[in-house]
């Protein structure tokens, strides 16, 4: 997979989403009391996500 900006070349940082998971502690509604668990990653970017030029917030291309 590979992005870039239709603007500029030279723009090689982009924002897109990641999908991350937590372990929490919660009460017997569900409702959060704390997380018990460092970020874990379930799905990184991917190539059908809306990536978006960091540096000028074009829409990139992205192939791959």
């Amino acid at each position: 997979m590979k992005a870039h900006c239709p603007n500029n070349s030279q723009h090689d940082r982009f924002i897109t989403v990641a999908h991350v998971v937590q372990t929490w502690v919660v009460d017997s509604e569900g409702n959060f009391l704390e997380s018990v668990s460092d970020d874990e990653v379930s799905h990184g970017p991917d190539s059908g996500n809306t990536w978006t030029c960091e540096d000028c917030g074009a829409d990139a291309v992205v192939e791959g």
